[in-house]
């Protein structure tokens, strides 16, 4: 155990749910918008393939992250006003969505580069490490806080702007209105397919530097279906938090340790990896049902005091 619970996994749970991260914070604005965006898996895979595209042909990493957010919020803009303007069912088009990318992924995979499951530019460009003034010359801190590339440090900057604009801002208090009643929203004037559009985009946002950071910080390349449910797992964390910005992103970083302990464990204990890949997933499933025990709880005692 001590093989495992070391400074290097800790870095490791950073950097692992740094995507997580990003979803989250993208669900999160849409969940706060009364959508529920199960089409975050397809904008991060469309986000990752495009990226490693382009930077097969511009060899630029910052023009390659813009090419995978512009994917993604055109993507999540679809998404977005085929469910608000013509009322499709959310799951139905979710659903598309995720299929969408997952075939034409793979279609450009084979079409432009020829190959079948994974595909790397081949350049070996990697984002600078920053290191932290001060806290780079501290031991453990230095381990803990410094040495991270500019995606890992803008995901946990986000996390408390995004608390901000959402609790602190008129905006969110019209998305926040928005997601409570849309009636009573529009009622007063806000204007609430604009909001829940808004909210679509940026998740897109969000969910295309997910991307980009899995295809070209995280692994360096694209494989197919890379994303792996990632964002069903940022909708999980979402709900386990309760909508809480702070508590989702704490929430996403157990879901990290989870991933990061299946592989840890396939390294250092020879477990089979098959059974180590469940763990996620595992952990994933506990926490929804703690979330529908505590949600049938709080609905059994309002129960019980209207009765009274």
């Amino acid at each position: 155990m001590n093989s495992v619970l070391t400074l290097d996994f800790i870095t490791t749970i950073i950097r692992i749910s740094t995507p997580l991260v990003f979803a989250a914070l993208g669900g999160l604005l849409t969940f706060k918008a009364g959508i529920l965006n199960i089409a975050m898996d397809g904008f991060m895979l469309i986000a990752a393939f495009v990226g490693v595209a382009v930077e097969y042909y511009t060899s630029n990493l910052y023009i390659s992250v813009l090419a995978s957010i512009l994917a993604s919020i055109v993507l999540s803009a679809l998404f977005g006003y085929f469910n608000l303007k013509f009322k499709a069912n959310i799951f139905i088009a979710g659903t598309a969505i995720g299929i969408l990318a997952s075939g034409l992924t793979a279609v450009l995979l084979k079409g432009l580069f020829g190959q079948m499951g994974v595909f790397t530019a081949g350049k070996a460009l990697r984002f600078p490490q920053l290191e932290i003034p001060i806290i780079k010359d501290i031991p453990v801190l230095r381990e803990l806080f410094s040495g991270y590339t500019i995606l890992v440090y803008l995901a946990f900057i986000l996390t408390p702007i995004i608390s901000f604009v959402l609790y602190r801002t008129k905006w969110g208090l019209h998305v926040r209105a928005v997601g409570e009643s849309p009636d009573a929203a529009a009622s007063l004037g806000i204007n609430v397919f604009a909001i829940k559009m808004e909210t679509v985009i940026l998740s897109g946002l969000f969910c295309g530097l997910a991307g980009a950071y899995l295809s070209l910080d995280y692994v360096s390349l694209f494989s197919r279906d890379m994303t792996a449910d990632r964002g069903l797992i940022a909708l999980a964390a979402i709900f386990f938090a309760k909508g809480d910005p702070l508590r989702t992103v704490a929430v996403t970083l157990l879901f990290g340790a989870a991933q990061g302990l299946s592989v840890r464990m396939q390294l250092t204990a020879g477990v089979a990896p098959q059974i180590m890949q469940i763990i996620p997933y595992f952990v994933t499933m506990l926490a929804l049902v703690i979330v529908g025990i505590q949600a049938k709880r709080k609905h059994f005692n309002l129960e019980t005091t209207t009765a009274k």
